[in-house]
């Protein structure tokens, strides 16, 4: 999976919205859409998300949403299938786990 793939994944896990601007055909995704004109003006994916992979902060935030039994399953499978502590796990490898964690 690409970088933009699993920021888009856990962004939508965590209730960001896909939607089509009928102006240009784009996909955008958002928390919702904002109106300049008349016209949808809002951000591209890559712009807007969050980049879970490169980002502890963001990463921070998408953990934050899971249960408790979530965030030992996540624990198991850095440490099982990366060989990672939670604390010493980067970015992309803490997206990878999570979106494992939540079934993507």
């Amino acid at each position: 999976m690409t970088d933009q793939k699993i920021n888009k994944a856990i962004a939508k896990y965590l209730g960001w919205k896909e939607f089509s601007s009928f102006s240009d055909c784009k996909q955008i995704i958002g928390k919702r859409p904002s109106f300049h004109n008349g016209k949808i003006v809002s951000y591209t994916v890559d712009q807007y998300v969050p980049n879970y992979c490169r980002d502890l902060n963001a990463m921070h935030e998408a953990e934050n949403s899971l249960t408790t039994s979530q965030m030992t399953t996540m624990s198991q499978y850095l440490y099982r299938r990366l060989g990672m502590l939670w604390g010493f796990a980067t970015a992309s490898q803490r997206a990878e786990a999570f979106l494992r964690t939540i079934g993507k």
